[in-house]
Order: structure tokens, then C-alpha cells, then sequence
């Protein structure tokens, strides 16, 4: 190659040879050497027409430009972003505007799209030893290691695709298979509405610079479930659910009920009497749907916990009952009684989810024991942990109690099985008075742990040191409830003197906690009515009736007395309350009477041991009930309110003797208006 071309590029180098001459199409065919001249020399010399290559001009064909596809491609990308960023921002400016001003007037689609949740998906649901798939995985495997090496292949992918479908998870069931029939999920979800996000903000400030009480107690200790929820509703990113709107709500609530108790400076800048109402509206109104109710969800299991507390602070024991069944077989479903479902949690959640567990708990066995109901939790089907102490020092005597509440939970499960179940009842004398000897060894060792608990830095002191009553009050009148379970055992009953001493101890600790919500300004009347009245078995009063007219005491007239007097101050709080006031009135009443008159008709009392032996049948008692009430100047309020008369007091009495719990006669369940 000269010298000048050395420069050549390739595009040139092709030009240039373009323009060379190319063997004919003859040549080509024949694949023979051409000389290229026109005609050539092979095609002369064999006689055939030389026909010249077609001129292939230079191919300066356009490639695609690679550059301008992807410029273009972005382009149209951005478009489409700009649109969907133009529609998120006019729904969020639309949604902020009504959370914003909440009394503004929308109309009822615009406030069905904001405002109306959706249905919540159910969680993954748990399936025990029993159930088909555990029993088919454990065969497969066994078959598996069991099976010989060498085993055709066939065999063993079989055994590796059954192991394959054993371990995959299932899809989450949906809303749908909790119903019979297909339901427009819009037209069955209430419209519930939103607070403002400035005072939501404002709340959660309010939490971080000062915990509240609400957060030291049993379900939630955790600030961030209230903050992921409020951020999950205010700011979502996915489709808010039921489940999370009525707990949120039921959160507030709590809060804004306690910050109005406490006249919290956020009372001055919000109208929280007002929000508080709207609160309670969207709360009641979720709890009250058939979703709620229905599928197991964490959420749904939440809301749930939160109404048993509503219902226990609006004395509704009936209600109680409901909640907790629907919630505690939403746990069984979902698995939070067995410790192997906490296993895929993180930290945190496993943690939640055992507080909710746990509070469900104690408050299901509680139940149990006062309305002589069987639990809906079985203690054999649970193995799931205890909650975790708190490494804060303030918040650590506060978790401790909790672990306490859920032991004598325990007990109190263990009473119920042990002495008034039905199988109970029919169990020999002596094999239940072995129960009960060692339970009331547990409940002293149970005090014992308790009174160990040191509460020198924990937050809240008043209000802990206020409460350490009402757990003498539990205390005591769960023990008489045991040890009373002797009388039910069938002909020549006998209340003996441990049982007498702790009914007595049991009404002086009641005596004591209603002397505290006396002198705080912080808790009402029917704060003490609804928490520790009707939380606590009243067993001890009928039993202090009968030593009082048994042994003629002027003491325990005294003492019965004085403790009708903080029914009366009570009495206001709920028809519940009420008739508990007249019921223990007229018991009162009748044992002043008959203490007047030195008579003992409940059977034969043993001075020297304090003991009593009741009669065959308790209303067989000859006590007459209208003369002896015939001065009584509220019975008449008796008759007014409830569907009862004096003859229902013997029967109240004889139930009660019979291994029936008091507090199903006491508390109000044949009044007219409900609870």
C-alpha cells in the first residue's frame, strides 16, 4: 500500500473499492477466475452471454441511531410519570384538605374514596400436630431418610417435588372465605371519620417527650405501633385496612380519654372532649363490623383487645365475654398461643403480639372465675413465652406486674378447672380439697414474688402505688373464692376460719383502695366502680354475711356496713353498680337485723374453730326476707329498675352456695335496661 493511504479509513477503504469492476454473474456461477472485462474471456471462449455483476453502490444506509430510541423511550417515560405524580398529588391534596378541616361538607361519594377502608387481609393461620399437612410432611420425611441409597431416580424426585409442595406456603385465605355468600365490600364497611393530622401530630409529639399511663399497662408498651399505624392511615403507601383504622381509633381514644382526665396541656389547644367522641364513634363502629369479628388478623386481634378494656371501663360483662372469645379465636387461628409462630418475627412484633396475647389472657380467665364460665383459652394448647421486661428501670415494675397478672391468671384458671367446672363437681371431695390445698400454697407464694417487686424509680408512682390495692383486692378475693369451693362440695358443707379471715381481709383491701380514689383527683368514682368493683369477685361479702349471722358478730355487721356505704357513692356509675348497691344493702341489712335479734339459722357454727357448717340447702334458711326488708325504704327502687324481688335474695344466696358464681346475680344480668 503507497504511502498515502495510510490514513485511509474504512468507510473510504469501501468507497474506493466499490468502484473496482467485479466478476461477471457467468463466472460467479461457474466459479472460475474473471477477467472482468466486458465480455470476458470464459464466457467468449464457452459461447454464453457475459452478463456484468449488478453495480452494488455504495451502501451509505442510515443505521439506527441508538442514542435517539433510548432519548425517546426516556422521554415517553417521564410523560407517564409526570401524569401519575399530577393524579397523587391531586388525591393528596384533596385528602389533606379534609383531615384538615373534618367539619367541612363532603359529599358522600367524595367521603366514601377517603374515608372507607378496605377489608383486611387474613394473616397466615396456624395448623397444630394434628392436621393433615403436619402429619404428611413428618411421613414424607421419615419415608425419605428411611429410604434405601441407590433408589431409582424416579423415586426420588418424587420424594424431592413432595417435599417441595409440603414446604411451600400457601396462599393467605381471603375475606371471602370467612362468608357464605360473595358481599360488595364497600357497602359493608362503615364510613368512619378522620381526625387531623396536626393533632395526631400532635399526640405523638406529646408521647415521646411524656409516656402516658396508658402505655405503661398490659397491651401496648411500644410507641412505634401507634406510630406506624398513624403513618400507615395519614401517609399510606398500600390500601389502609379496617383492622388498622379501628385500633388506631382505639388508641386515640385511650389517649384522649386519659389526657382530658389529666387536663394535659393538649386539652388548651385541641378540643379533645370533641375528638374524643369522634374517636369512640369510628372505634365502636369498626369493632362492630362483621370483618372485625370475623377474620383473624393482628389488627383485627388489636381492636378487639382494645374493646374488652371499653367494655371492662363501661362495666359490660356480657360484652366482655363476646370480645374475648371472638379475639381469642382469632389467636388460636393465627397461632400466637404457640411459641413456634413467633419464630418468623422480628423482635418487636413478636413482642406485641405477645402482649396482646397475654392481656387477652388475663382478662379471659378473670372472666372465667367471676361468671363460672369455661375459658376460652386452654392452658395445655399454650406454650408461647412470657413478654419481656422492659430495659427501661421506670418501665421494668410495670412489666413485672404484668408477668404477675398473668400468674395469678393462672390460678385463677386452675381454681375454675379444679373446683367449679363441671367435671369438677363431680370429682371426689378429697381429690379436690388436695387442689385447693395446693393452689393456696401457689396464691402465698404468688404474694410473696409480689411484694418483691421493687417500685422505687418506676414512672407513674402515684398512680402504681394506687394500684398495689386493688392487687390486694384480687388477691384476697380469688383465695376466698378458693377456699369457699370447700362449701360446694355437697352435704355438710363448711366455710372454715381461713376462709372467714380472707373474705375479711378481702373487704378491709376494698376499704383501702376506695379510701385512694378518694384522694387522687386523677380517677372518678366510676373508675373505681368499673375497675375494681366489678373485676373482683364479691364472694367475700356473702361470706362475712354468714359469719355475721352465724357468730352474731357486730364487727362484721360493722365492717359489711361500711362497705356498703362505698357502694352507695358508687351506685351512679352503671345499673350494674346500682344493683350491686341494693343487693349488698339488703344482705347488710338483714344481718344487722338478725344479729339485733341473737338468732343463727344458716346452719351450726363452731365458736373454737370459727367454723361454720351449712345447712343441707340454702334456702331452706327460715328467714323472712319481705318482713325482714319491710322497712327498707330503696327497695321500692328495686322494683322500678329490675325484674327481681325479695324472693330472688335467697335465691342469690342458695346459687352462691351451690358452686354458682355471685357475680352473675349481682352485677345486673336480669336488669331491664342491660348492662
Amino acid at each position: 500500500m503507497s504511502s498515502g493511504s495510510k490514513g485511509e479509513t474504512i468507510r473510504a477503504r469501501r468507497q474506493r473499492l466499490s468502484l473496482l469492476p467485479r466478476a461477471c454473474e457467468g463466472c460467479k456461477i461457474r466459479k472460475t477466475r474473471c477477467d472482468r472485462s466486458i465480455p470476458c474471456s470464459n464466457c467468449t471462449a464457452s459461447g454464453i452471454t457475459c452478463q456484468p455483476a449488478a453495480h452494488v453502490e455504495s451502501e451509505n444506509r442510515p443505521k439506527v441511531d441508538r442514542v435517539a430510541q433510548l432519548e425517546d423511550y426516556v422521554g415517553a417515560l417521564v410523560e407517564r410519570l409526570a401524569k401519575v405524580e399530577h393524579q397523587l398529588t391531586t388525591q393528596t391534596n384533596e385528602l389533606q384538605a379534609q383531615r384538615v378541616a373534618p367539619g367541612s361538607h363532603i359529599d358522600a361519594s367524595q367521603r366514601g374514596l377517603v374515608s372507607r377502608p378496605a377489608t383486611d387481609s387474613p394473616g397466615s393461620l396456624y395448623e397444630g400436630g394434628s392436621s393433615f399437612t403436619n402429619l404428611a410432611s413428618e411421613v414424607a420425611q421419615q419415608t425419605a431418610v428411611s429410604n434405601t441409597p441407590g433408589a431409582p431416580p424416579n423415586i426420588e424426585a418424587s420424594f424431592s417435588d413432595l417435599h417441595d409442595l409440603l414446604q411451600a406456603k400457601p396462599g393467605l385465605p381471603s375475606s371471602e372465605d370467612y362468608r357464605f355468600s360473595p358481599v360488595d365490600e364497600s357497602s359493608c364497611l362503615p364510613i368512619l371519620e378522620p381526625l387531623p393530622v396536626a393533632l395526631v401530630l400532635s399526640v405523638l409529639r406529646r408521647m415521646k417527650t411524656q409516656s402516658p399511663i396508658f402505655l405503661s399497662g398490659y397491651t401496648v408498651n411500644d410507641t412505634s405501633l401507634i406510630e406506624s399505624l398513624c403513618q400507615a392511615i395519614y401517609f399510606p403507601t398500600e390500601p389502609v385496612s379496617l383492622g388498622q383504622l379501628t385500633s388506631m381509633n382505639g388508641m386515640l381514644y385511650c389517649l384522649f380519654k386519659e389526657y382530658v382526665t389529666m387536663q394535659d396541656p393538649l386539652c388548651k389547644q385541641y378540643d379533645l372532649k370533641t375528638y374524643l367522641a369522634k374517636c369512640e364513634r369510628n372505634f365502636n363502629l369498626g369493632v362492630e363490623t362483621y370483618d372485625v369479628l370475623a377474620v383473624p388478623s393482628f389488627h383485627n386481634v388489636l381492636a378487639l383487645t382494645l374493646a374488652v378494656i371499653k367494655a371492662q371501663s363501661e362495666c359490660k360483662p356480657q360484652l366482655c365475654c363476646t370480645l374475648i372469645s371472638a379475639a381469642a379465636s382469632h389467636c388460636q387461628m393465627l397461632g400466637y398461643h404457640r411459641e413456634m409462630t413467633y419464630r418468623s418475627d422480628n423482635g418487636k412484633t413478636a413482642e406485641q403480639k405477645r402482649r396482646i396475647f397475654w392481656s387477652l389472657y388475663v382478662f379471659d380467665k378473670n372472666m372465667s372465675l367471676l361468671l363460672g364460665r369455661a375459658s376460652s383459652m386452654q392452658d395445655s394448647e399454650i406454650d408461647a413465652e412470657y413478654p419481656s421486661l422492659s430495659k427501661d428501670p421506670s418501665q421494668i415494675p410495670w412489666d413485672q406486674w404484668f408477668v404477675m397478672a398473668i400468674l395469678l391468671a393462672k390460678e385463677q384458671g386452675r381454681i375454675y378447672q379444679t373446683q367449679y367446672s363441671a367435671a369438677a363437681l363431680k370429682t371426689p371431695v378429697t381429690t379436690r380439697d388436695l387442689h385447693i390445698n395446693e393452689l393456696h400454697m401457689s396464691l402465698q407464694k404468688w404474694r410473696a414474688d409480689l411484694d418483691q417487686i421493687d417500685a422505687s424509680r418506676v414512672k407513674h408512682p402515684h398512680i402504681f402505688a394506687l394500684s398495689r390495692h386493688h392487687w390486694d383486692i384480687m388477691y384476697y378475693s380469688t383465695l376466698t373464692s378458693l377456699l369457699r369451693a370447700s362449701t360446694t362440695s355437697g352435704i355438710g358443707a363448711e366455710i372454715s376460719f381461713p376462709c372467714f379471715d380472707t373474705a375479711r381481709l378481702s373487704l378491709q383491701s376494698h376499704l383501702r383502695c376506695f379510701s385512694g380514689y378518694q384522694t387522687t383527683e386523677m380517677l372518678s368514682d366510676t373508675d373505681f366502680a368499673n375497675w375494681v368493683l366489678h373485676n373482683s369477685s364479691f364472694s367475700p361479702f356473702l361470706v362475712i354475711f354468714l359469719h355475721a349471722i352465724a357468730a352474731t358478730s357486730v364487727e362484721d355487721v360493722q365492717l359489711l356496713d361500711e362497705v356498703v356505704e362505698t357502694l352507695r357513692k358508687v351506685r351512679g356509675a352503671s345499673s350494674s353498680s346500682e344493683r350491686l348497691y341494693l343487693i349488698c344493702a339488703t344482705f347488710a341489712r338483714i344481718a344487722g337485723r338478725m344479729v339485733e335479734e341473737q338468732s343463727s339459722c344458716v346452719g351450726m357454727y363452731d365458736e373454737q374453730t370459727d367454723s361454720l357448717q351449712l345447712l343441707d340447702a340454702m334456702d331452706q334458711i327460715p328467714i323472712d326476707w319481705q318482713e325482714s326488708l319491710q322497712d327498707f325504704p330503696e327497695m321500692e327502687a328495686v322494683n322500678q329498675m329490675f325484674d327481681w324481688d325479695v324472693p330472688d335474695m335467697a335465691g342469690i344466696l342458695t346459687s352462691w352456695a351451690e358452686g354458682q358464681p355471685s357475680v352473675s346475680g349481682m352485677f345486673g344480668t336480669n336488669s331491664r335496661g342491660g348492662q
